[in-house]
């Protein structure tokens, strides 16, 4: 189970929807209940048996555990509150996994997303159980498939589900903010999750949002030029980076800064669809000296691919990626758009292949 970076401080911006959570992270500390009512007191200690350590971050352990009432297998985040007892970190984690049990809660049901089990506090931790899935896709690409390319068919059962799990968070009013190959899971039926919800922000109230989050290689061109006028197409940006990196079985693009990222998307992409946004203040964009897009020959059609050597895409696929990786945010896929097109209509789903629906 990954962890979600926290960068910047959401807290103290106060923009509407910050202020939402911060309500949040006061009721949920002051309330402190695990689900089914029982106080979060006990919750670890009689419901849970701790069995090992699974995952560690900067603010807190993850640990695999069994549920003492069902003998379900769950992952607990624990949160060392005390730790930051001293400063403002303290709040801003808190609020974060006060968001997440709030977006977990909401996208309570759905398949294609962790499922909430508990939460609370208790001698000094915030914790949040939920079921046990399985390693992330991110392990799964670097040391199951050891980098090797998700075939087109195997790409399009993956993308149905994130992007079913990423329109269900859309409707409920929700940005993820921090989707990645370290924030999806992957079950023993190869089925995917998304987790780490600790970053999402309710769109209820509008922008302006907090604009550092999430993580470099997946985060949209508005973002990278300062915007906190952005939607949930931040995370249709993210979903087509990854569907880019499970089709190449490497990341397109490699800035070890944000002008250097922004430049490579550019140089990729090219400026013309970036130039074209409201939001594009007409300043110098970094590289970028192509105009259009050259992303077609990274991904060429299936004929095309077997003379270059390159990962092969489909016309409909192609489609789909485009759509999703367009610079200009107000012509870049949706979600639930992108669900609609034919790509998931044509392709032929076999139901024996390793990547179930």
């Amino acid at each position: 189970m990954g962890w979600s970076e926290v960068i910047g401080n959401d807290v103290a911006t106060a923009t509407p929807a910050v202020r939402n959570r911060v309500d949040r992270r006061d009721e949920w500390g002051q309330r402190a209940t695990a689900t089914g009512g029982e106080s979060s007191k006990s919750a670890i200690g009689s419901r849970f048996e701790r069995l090992a350590k699974i995952g560690e971050g900067g603010f807190g352990v993850v640990y695999r555990a069994r549920d003492r009432r069902t003998g379900e297998i769950v992952a607990i985040k624990c949160l060392r509150t005390n730790k930051y007892a001293h400063d403002d970190s303290g709040d801003r984690y808190l609020s974060a996994f006060a968001g997440e049990v709030s977006a977990l809660e909401k996208c309570s049901g759905h398949p294609s997303i962790v499922q909430l089990r508990a939460s609370g506090q208790h001698n000094g931790k915030a914790f949040i159980a939920m079921e046990f899935v399985g390693q992330t896709l991110r392990y799964v690409m670097k040391h199951v498939r050891f980098g090797r390319r998700h075939t087109e068919m195997e790409v399009c059962l993956m993308m149905r589900q994130l992007l079913t799990g990423v329109g269900r968070m859309n409707r409920l009013g929700l940005m993820h903010r921090d989707l990645k190959p370290g924030n999806v899971l992957v079950d023993d039926r190869r089925n995917l999750k998304i987790c780490d919800l600790g970053l999402s922000c309710s769109m209820t109230d509008g922008p302006p949002y907090s604009n550092h989050i999430g993580t470099r290689g997946y985060r949209a061109p508005e973002l990278l030029l300062g915007s906190t006028n952005y939607d949930q197409r931040i995370d249709s940006w993210a979903l087509g980076v990854m569907m880019a990196e499970l089709l190449a079985g490497h990341h397109p693009f490699y800035g070890k800064t944000d002008m250097d990222h922004l430049s490579e998307i550019l140089d990729l992409l090219g400026t013309a669809d970036i130039k074209e946004w409201p939001g594009y203040d007409g300043r110098q964009l970094p590289g970028g000296w192509a105009l259009h897009s050259s992303l077609r020959s990274m991904f060429p059609s299936p004929a095309d691919a077997r003379r270059r050597c390159r990962p092969q895409l489909s016309e409909a696929g192609f489609e789909v990626l485009s759509g999703l990786l367009r610079c200009n945010p107000e012509k870049r896929l949706t979600a639930r758009a992108a669900l609609r097109h034919r790509w998931f209509k044509e392709t032929n789903f076999r139901p024996n292949h390793q990547y179930r629906r």
